[in-house]
């Protein structure tokens, strides 16, 4: 085997890889997703926040028990 074919089959394996891990990243809940939902039915908070509006780890925490996660 050649050395360009050498690497070839390296970097496939590499892609295959990492294909793996954006997946993972892709389909899987962050944190960000939460705050993004919990955002949607509070108002921003320039504080933290008194029961109607939320601030961002509040958001994401109203998410996060709306899917029981907590």
């Amino acid at each position: 085997m050649n050395k360009i074919d050498e690497k070839a089959k390296e970097l496939t394996s590499l892609i295959e890889d990492i294909n793996e891990i954006g997946m993972d990243v892709a389909t899987s809940y962050t944190l960000a997703d939460a705050i993004r939902e919990g955002s949607s039915v509070s108002e921003q908070a320039y504080n933290w926040g008194d029961g109607e509006s939320a601030c961002a780890l509040t958001a994401g925490l109203i998410a996060a028990k709306a899917r029981g996660y907590v």
